[in-house]
C-alpha cells in the first residue's frame, strides 16, 4: 500500500471516527438537555430535582392531592421562583456581605458536623426489636421524677456531693431554684414519658426505679440529678397496640438512639482531650477583660480577637491521638459559633465545656473529609440550598422595607372591613394531656362521674409543667386552639371537652375555666391589625412584582412539554 493510499485510509477512518463520537456527544447532550425542565440564570432544574420535590410536597400534604397539571406546574413554579429570587441576592451582592459569608461558613460547618455524626457515629448504631418493644413500654409507662439543676459538671459534682454527705434532696432544692414553685416541692417536674424530657433526662429516668438518686446527668441545657418518685404503667399492653404504632416508634426510636450516641460519642472524644487548664483560664480572664469581643458578632474580623500575648497563639489547648487545637484554632473556630451559644458561657466551668465543645467540632471537621463515603457534591448542595434559604430571609426583609402603608389608607380600610377588625372569644383553659386513646378515656369516665379535675390532673396528666399549675393555660384567643377551635367556641366555665387526638400519643381534656366573649374593637385597638394585614397584603403584592421582574432578567424558561410528558409514580 503506497503512502497516499493509506493517507487517505487513515483520514477516512479518523473523520469517520469523529464523526461518530460528535454524534454520540451531541445525543449525549440532547439527553442532558431533555432532562432539564426549567432554567432560570445559572440554574437547571433537572428531572430528578423535580421530581424529589414534587414527593416532598406531595408528602407534606399527606398524600391526599391529585397531582394534576396545575399541581406539576406549580411545584415547578415554586422552584423557578425559588432561583429566581437567589439570583436577585446574587445580582445585588446580598452574598458576599460579612455577616452572609458569615452565616455560610457557619452552613457549612454544620453539614459537615451532621455528616460526621452519619458516618462516624450513626452508621454505627443499631435498632432491635428489643430496643422497640423496651421504647413501647416506656411509651406506656409515666414516670414522676424531681430533680437539681446545675448550670455545669463542677456545680453537679459539688451538689451530688453534698446529698451523698447526708444533705436531703428537697434542702438542696431549695437553694438551687428560683422558682418558687420548683423549690417548695423538691424540683418536682411531675409525669412525663417518652419525648416530653432532654433525651439524656429520659433514658436515665427510665433505668431508674422508685426512690433512686442518679449522680449528675449531663443534658442540653446543663446537668440534672435526677430523683424518680412514682412509676405509673398502663396494666394491659397487647401485641395490636404495638402493630399499630411499631412504624412511629421505630422513628423515636432511631432518633433517641442517634442523639444519645452523639452525646455518648462526643464525651468520649473530649474526655481523650489532654487539656492545659491554665491556658484556658487565660483566656477567659481575657473574655471577662473584653466581653464585647467574644460575645458579639464583629464583620471587619475572621476570628475572636482576644487581648492575648501573640506567642500563645500557636499553643495547644488541646491534644489527642497527633490532633492539636492551638489558642488560634479556638479563635478561628469560635468565630463560627452563634452568638446565643458563645452568650452560654458565663463562668470558668461553662466557658471551659463551650471550649471543648468547639475543640470536638475543630477534630470532627477534621476527619469527616477523610472518609471513604464522604460525598463533596452532595455536601456542597446541601450547603448552598441551606444558605439560599437565608438569601430568601434577606429577601423578605428587603420587601419589608420597601412597603410604606399612608395612614390614610389604615383607617379607610378600617371603615371598610370594621367586622374583620374584633376581638375573638378569650378561653381560658385546664389542660389533661395523654399519651393514650385508653387513658384519654379512663380520665374522661372519671371525669364524667364527677371526679374533681384537678386531683384527676394531678393523677394522670403527662405534662410536668401544667403538674405545677394545675393545667392552666391561661387566656388564650380562640383561634390558637386551631382544629379544635370549633368544638370549643360554645364551652362554657366550668364544662369539659375532649379527648383531641393532636398526635398519634398526645391527647388532650379541657376544661373551662373562664371565657370573654368577640368584642368590636375601637380604630385604636385595631390600629395594629390594620396595619399588619395591610403591610402583609402590599408585600405579596411586591413579592410578585419582584419576583416577575427576576424571572424576566434572568431568563426564567419552563419547558411545559418535557414537564407533562413526565410519568408520575411517587
Amino acid at each position: 500500500m503506497d503512502n497516499r493510499s493509506f493517507l487517505i485510509r487513515f483520514f477516512g477512518f479518523a473523520l469517520t471516527t469523529a464523526i461518530i463520537v460528535l454524534l454520540v456527544s451531541c445525543s449525549s447532550e440532547n439527553k442532558q438537555e431533555e432532562e432539564v425542565l426549567a432554567r432560570v440564570g445559572q440554574f437547571d432544574i433537572t428531572r430528578q430535582h423535580y421530581l424529589n420535590e414534587l414527593r416532598r410536597f406531595y408528602d407534606r400534604t399527606g398524600q391526599a392531592v391529585n397531582l394534576g397539571s396545575d399541581v406539576k406546574e406549580n411545584v415547578l413554579n415554586a422552584r423557578v421562583n425559588r432561583y429566581a429570587i437567589v439570583e436577585f441576592a446574587y445580582y445585588n451582592g446580598w452574598d458576599k456581605e460579612p455577616e452572609a459569608e458569615h452565616m455560610k461558613a457557619m452552613i457549612q460547618r454544620k453539614v459537615n458536623m451532621e455528616e460526621y455524626e452519619r458516618r462516624f457515629i450513626h452508621e454505627n448504631v443499631e435498632i432491635t426489636e428489643n430496643d422497640l418493644r423496651e421504647l413501647f413500654f416506656r411509651a406506656n409507662t409515666s414516670i414522676r421524677a424531681s430533680h437539681l439543676f446545675a448550670p455545669n459538671r463542677h456545680v453537679a459534682d459539688s451538689l451530688f456531693a453534698l446529698l451523698e454527705s447526708g444533705v436531703s434532696f428537697e434542702t438542696l432544692a431549695r437553694s438551687v431554684f428560683r422558682n418558687p414553685e420548683l423549690a417548695a416541692s423538691g424540683g418536682d417536674l411531675g409525669y412525663f414519658t417518652i419525648d416530653d424530657m432532654d433525651i439524656s433526662f429520659e433514658d436515665k429516668a427510665y433505668r431508674m426505679d422508685i426512690g433512686d438518686i442518679s449522680r449528675p446527668v449531663k443534658t442540653s441545657q446543663g446537668f440534672s440529678i435526677i430523683k424518680v418518685t412514682d412509676i405509673v404503667t398502663t396494666p394491659v399492653i397487647t401485641e395490636t397496640e404495638f402493630a399499630n404504632i411499631r412504624n412511629q416508634i421505630a422513628e423515636i426510636a432511631r432518633k433517641q438512639q442517634f442523639e444519645l450516641a452523639t452525646r455518648q460519642h462526643m464525651q468520649q472524644t473530649i474526655d481523650s482531650f489532654e487539656f492545659d487548664e491554665q491556658l484556658i483560664q487565660q483566656i477567659w480572664d481575657a473574655v471577662k477583660r473584653n466581653p464585647d469581643a467574644y460575645f458579639s458578632f464583629n464583620d471587619e474580623a475572621s476570628m475572636i480577637t482576644l487581648d492575648l500575648p501573640a506567642d500563645v497563639y500557636n499553643l495547644p489547648l488541646a491534644q489527642r491521638d497527633g490532633f492539636t487545637f492551638t489558642v488560634l484554632d479556638f479563635l478561628q473556630e469560635s468565630y463560627f459559633s452563634s452568638i446565643q451559644q458563645r452568650q452560654q458561657a458565663r463562668d470558668t466551668h461553662t466557658f471551659r465545656e463551650q471550649l471543648a465543645g468547639t475543640a470536638f467540632r475543630a477534630y470532627a471537621l477534621s476527619k469527616v473529609e477523610s472518609h471513604p463515603r464522604f460525598d463533596r457534591h452532595l455536601v456542597n448542595r446541601t450547603v448552598e440550598e441551606t444558605f439560599f434559604n437565608y438569601l430568601h430571609q434577606q429577601f423578605e426583609t428587603y420587601l419589608d422595607s420597601l412597603v410604606e402603608i399612608p395612614e390614610q389608607m389604615i383607617m379607610m380600610e378600617f371603615m371598610k372591613n370594621r367586622d374583620l377588625y374584633v376581638e375573638p372569644i378569650q378561653l381560658n383553659m385546664a389542660e389533661i394531656v395523654v399519651t393514650s386513646e385508653q387513658a384519654a378515656d379512663q380520665v374522661m369516665n372519671l371525669l364524667n362521674s364527677g371526679a374533681n379535675f384537678n386531683t384527676v390532673l394531678q393523677r394522670y396528666t403527662a405534662d410536668p409543667a401544667g403538674r405545677s399549675t394545675n393545667g392552666e393555660l391561661g387566656f388564650m384567643p380562640i383561634d390558637r386552639f386551631g382544629m379544635m377551635a370549633p368544638s370549643l367556641s360554645a364551652i362554657q366555665p366550668g364544662e369539659i371537652a375532649g379527648p383531641f387526638q393532636i398526635m398519634s400519643n398526645r391527647f388532650l381534656i379541657f376544661k373551662c375555666l373562664d371565657r370573654i366573649e368577640s368584642r368590636q374593637l375601637s380604630f385604636e385597638e385595631a390600629q395594629p391589625l390594620v396595619k399588619r394585614s395591610l403591610h402583609l397584603s402590599y408585600k405579596e403584592e411586591l413579592r410578585r412584582i419582584k419576583i416577575d421582574e427576576a424571572r424576566t432578567m434572568f431568563n426564567a424558561t419552563i419547558f411545559t412539554e418535557r414537564l407533562h410528558a413526565i410519568p408520575i409514580q411517587l
